[in-house]
């Protein structure tokens, strides 16, 4: 009888639903990511090789050296070299030119995003964990995780003009480390394809001197021989316009500080012969081709650059007297020397950076900037709301123009208020095209020790121009009040009031 009865009792068991299994409850974002890392068993150091072909035309190596939360990352697509790295929790990187910068963290004052972490069970696009990351603009990223394996299947970079998005594949061991050895990224941003693979992988072997932030590796910008000085041969007009000669041909450039790079306009590429690489769209203003060259050598008046990688893309714009404008003159002509603009006497001095020295005059403001971006960030006050990402930009037109970025974190910070003039902005041309623009008024612009009163500036309202995340930038309106100089190498911008700015800051000052 004990034994009929417990063969009973198993029968029934068997017959019983079964409970709801574990995997049926929707784990956390923590514990889904620390699953993740479970199951990857990534070493505490290791290199390894990825080789990316793009349907732009462009084969990358990528040398990844990692140890702990410090990384070292070398990217060779011949001509151009970059690298970019983290030692201790600071940013580093060397861009294509050789200049290495740090990539410093904003000061923490700002209002930050608004961003909303989110968990789902999902069928589609993969039979995943999805956990994303969005603003309130569904902006932001996702990642979708094998609720069996742990892996990563799948990430999405939701941006402004589109979504990067990476299929992983061929997950297998390798040195004890598993992981996805080959992926897809369909990038609708660039509008380009491409597949990378991992060549390489080695456990170990990673010391300080792998890691370390390497200097710049030359001297981009040649001075005359025996000077240390140069007035560069400027027309101060709708912009600071310097004369330069490319090749065999005199262009005018913008000194545009709000670049983060030296441009070409496409048709002076075409007419000079230049080789162009990668080219794909572009979104600033608005979507336009944009690709590299190498410029074999570039005369701004005493100051001369050899074997130089620009940026190429149509910029269309016509400047003093209607004629085309040639390029801009951003980052990489400006990121080793000390340069001064003195709007009101229309002169422009650049020094070796070693050799700058900082204005004595006693009403000179010292303003904290940062590079990383390849624009000097500053930190700026509208009324109250903070931003600090503003770029002290000479190409700017106007006093001011703020982005989506700002504006949707601060969207009482800028007045609608122009005095019942207008209810729209002025159309304005940027890198790939117009964009439109509302006015916006504030009461008291403060800019380091500056109070600036009764500022009428713009703000973006094209949805998908400037949707990067810089807050905005100050333009020549306002820059024009001073003497300004640009520290590059220290990341610090003086502005040493003019007598128009003087005449404007009044006892705000």
């Amino acid at each position: 009888m004990i034994v009929r009865a417990t063969a009973l009792l198993a029968a029934l068991l068997v017959a019983l639903p079964a409970p709801a299994r574990a995997a049926d409850v929707v784990p956390t974002a923590a514990e889904i990511r620390a699953n993740v890392r479970a199951a990857e068993h990534e070493p505490a150091a290791y290199r390894e090789t990825i080789v990316t072909t793009s349907s732009d035309g462009t084969t990358t190596t990528e040398r990844q050296i990692v140890r702990g939360d410090d990384e070292r990352t070398i990217d060779d697509s011949p001509p151009f070299h970059a690298e970019n790295g983290i030692v201790h929790g600071a940013h580093w990187l060397q861009d294509e030119n050789g200049v290495t910068l740090d990539d410093r963290v904003d000061p923490g004052q700002a209002k930050p995003e608004r961003l909303t972490t989110t968990v789902s069970r999902v069928r589609r696009p993969v039979d995943a964990y999805a956990i994303a990351t969005l603003n309130p603009k569904g902006w932001g990223r996702k990642e979708y995780v094998d609720p069996v394996s742990w892996h990563v299947v799948r990430r999405e970079r939701i941006l402004g003009n589109g979504t990067v998005t990476t299929t992983y594949d061929d997950v297998r061991d390798d040195g004890g480390r598993v992981f996805a050895h080959r992926w897809h990224i369909d990038n609708t941003v660039a509008q380009t394809t491409s597949e990378s693979r991992v060549t390489e992988f080695t456990p170990g072997g990673v010391d300080d001197a792998d890691l370390a932030r390497p200097p710049s590796r030359r001297a981009l910008v040649a001075f005359a021989d025996g000077t240390t000085s140069a007035d560069l041969p400027a027309d101060f007009a709708e912009h600071v316009y310097v004369a330069v000669r490319i090749g065999d041909t005199n262009v005018d450039f913008v000194l545009d500080t709000g670049s983060s790079g030296i441009v070409v306009d496409a048709t002076v590429a075409r007419l000079i012969g230049l080789q162009l690489y990668g080219e794909h769209s572009h979104v600033v203003a608005g979507r336009a081709t944009y690709a590299r060259a190498v410029v074999p050598e570039l005369h701004a008046g005493a100051l001369t650059l050899r074997d130089i990688v620009v940026g190429v893309v149509p910029l269309g714009w016509t400047g003093k007297r209607g004629g085309r404008i040639g390029g801009l003159l951003g980052f990489d002509f400006l990121a080793q020397l000390g340069v001064t603009i003195d709007y009101e006497h229309h002169r422009v001095t650049a020094v070796p950076g070693s050799a700058y020295v900082a204005p004595a005059a006693p009403q000179t403001v010292a303003l904290d900037a940062r590079f990383g971006r390849g624009i000097p960030l500053v930190t700026v006050s509208f009324d109250g709301a903070v931003a600090e990402r503003v770029g002290l930009d000479t190409g700017g037109s106007g006093s001011f123009l703020m982005f989506d970025y700002f504006t949707r974190r601060n969207p009482n910070a800028l007045r609608d208020d122009d005095g019942g003039i207008f209810s729209d902005g002025p159309e304005q041309i940027g890198v790939g095209g117009a964009f439109a623009t509302k006015p916006a008024f504030v009461h008291t612009l403060a800019l380091g020790a500056l109070r600036v009163p009764s500022v009428l500036g713009y703000r973006v309202t094209s949805e998908k121009s400037y949707t990067t995340e810089i807050d905005g930038v100050i333009g020549d309106r306002v820059l024009r009040w001073f003497t300004v100089g640009f520290d590059y190498m220290h990341e610090r911008v003086y502005l040493t009031p003019n007598a128009e700015g003087r005449a404007k800051l009044g006892s705000s000052f």
